[in-house]
């Protein structure tokens, strides 16, 4: 991996490509847990479709878990595997097999298998069949694992469960600490519980070095409307 160039057909952001070599240094550390903070906008699905790449082609892992916290976000990342072109024109769902939401059981030459934490959740808690061994995924990459989805309102039914953030934490690392696997989360708001989890985030990609480097655009200062209603305010 240190010496593997990233030649890709989709080329990388300087930032992204450092993302990706801290990352895996910290594994090469001996790291378990490893977190990567970057601003929104700055491309953390595209940095995780070429990290997931990297790993396995280099066989440093068997079989991926990519876990994500809501449907919609689990059917983004499996159109993003489908449609992204890595090397020889080849998108990665073609050069690796993938499993995508609704998949419970990955095959054995699985490669990748995208599933959301509800799903985890009853397959590993709630369920009347044996539940996956530990072994059934040796790395597990965790996107937007701040678990800010608590206050979105398009909700389903198995995700208005977890009305309680402790419940819900507690829940998400019991899924987490079922596999013996190294766990790489990403967000964009690393909250305490998450680096309680991770630990210190392993890079940091902040939204005001994404604006200085001409990827994000910052937004103009708000203009304040003043009125003597606000000034004053009102008397009886």
């Amino acid at each position: 991996l240190r010496h593997d160039p990233f030649t890709y057909n989709v080329p990388l952001r300087d930032y992204q490509e450092r993302a990706i070599r801290a990352i895996e240094s910290a594994i090469a550390a001996g790291r378990r847990e490893v977190l990567v903070a970057m601003a929104t906008g700055t491309g953390k699905t595209k940095t995780c479709i070429a990290l997931v790449y990297r790993l396995l082609k280099a066989k440093r892992f068997r079989r991926i878990l990519f876990l994500v916290d809501r449907t919609a976000l689990g059917e983004q990342a499996g159109a993003a595997f489908r449609e992204t072109r890595l090397e020889h024109h080849q998108v990665f769902a073609d050069i690796f097999e993938v499993k995508e939401l609704g998949d419970a059981t990955p095959e054995p030459a699985t490669k990748l298998h995208i599933a959301t934490v509800q799903a985890m959740v009853q397959r590993i808690l709630y369920t009347d069949d044996t539940p996956p061994p530990v072994d059934q995924y040796d790395c597990i990459v965790i996107d937007e694992c701040h678990r800010g989805y608590l206050l979105d309102r398009e909700m389903s039914e198995d995700e208005l469960r977890f009305r309680d953030l402790t419940d819900y934490v507690s829940t998400y690392r019991r899924v987490l600490d079922r596999f013996d696997a190294v766990r790489i989360g990403l967000t964009a708001t690393p909250a305490l519980h998450t680096v309680e989890i991770f630990g210190e985030p392993a890079f940091r990609y902040t939204y005001q070095e994404a604006v200085i480097d001409g990827w994000l655009v910052d937004h103009e200062p708000p203009l304040r409307c003043h009125t003597a209603l606000t000034q004053e305010g009102i008397t009886w």
